[in-house]
């Protein structure tokens, strides 16, 4: 019961799974789980921390990124290494530098709506089928009105009382952080083509079926829940977006922000 409280009061400082992976990073490198052994199970992970298992395999998911561990189906997770493999990262240093917007372009509301998960919908937003979402869409605009994008945002329905505080240049999951304390652990970032259907084509003045490219933004947070997700789409021939990458050692903090 003891080892269990003091586990609680050390995740206050920071999130469980990185509470976990610091500690089998510290029993890597001093032999406690040498090169060619197995780590502890997910359901000893679990019970030892008193956690889930989505945040156990995220733990874990963060070693292997490092190139420490290989998690292998049926037989566990291997140790491969007590030291981080080189690899070029994107130095971010806040949310707003992953895809920002000019501050002079508004997101304008024109429909908004409570969706159930199907099963597609479900993959997209990283949820159980059947599971409820607010649903917010409409085109981003600058104030001379010429269309950026058109953009569908889904949200928790416990967040949907800052759908009235959307509209400017302000990200979402920023109004959510300051009204209800959500902290954001990680934001998974997928780029995909696709074309316009007719109602958003007439919105952003193209014509139906023209290729676009789409921006999906997915915002984990407490937990390592996903509160938001957001996919922006873009008519193909307006959008380019440019990376830069410098040799680094991989680490669990690319980016860090605060309230």
């Amino acid at each position: 019961m003891q080892q269990t409280s003091k586990v609680r009061r050390e995740v206050g400082e920071r999130p469980m799974y990185r509470k976990i992976a610091d500690d089998l990073l510290k029993g890597i490198g001093s032999g406690i789980f040498p090169v060619g052994s197995l780590l502890p199970g997910e359901l000893d992970l679990i019970r030892r921390y008193s956690s889930s298992r989505h945040t156990v395999r995220e733990a874990l998911r963060m070693l292997e990124d490092m190139g420490i561990v290989k998690r292998q189906r049926g037989r566990g997770t291997l140790v491969l290494s007590p030291d981080a493999r080189p690899a070029f990262v994107q130095m971010v240093r806040s949310p707003e530098e992953l895809f920002s917007y000019p501050k002079d372009s508004a997101l304008r509301i024109v429909a908004e709506s409570t969706v159930v998960a199907d099963s597609g919908l479900a993959k997209l937003l990283n949820c159980p089928k059947g599971a409820p979402w607010t649903k917010i869409s409409g085109p981003r605009a600058f104030a001379s009105g010429e269309s950026v994008c058109w953009t569908d945002i889904y949200l928790l329905p416990e967040f949907k009382g800052v759908t009235g505080k959307i509209g400017g240049s302000r990200p979402v999951y920023e109004i959510i952080a300051e009204t209800y304390g959500e902290q954001i652990q990680k934001i998974n970032i997928e780029i995909y083509a696709s074309s316009f259907e007719s109602e958003r084509a007439q919105f952003l003045g193209v014509e139906p079926g023209t290729p676009s490219l789409c921006l999906c933004r997915r915002y984990h947070g407490n937990g390592g829940r996903t509160f938001e997700v957001s996919v922006s789409e873009h008519p193909a021939k307006n959008y380019s977006y440019a990376f830069e990458f410098n040799s680094g050692w991989q680490t669990a903090e690319h980016w860090s922000w605060s309230k």
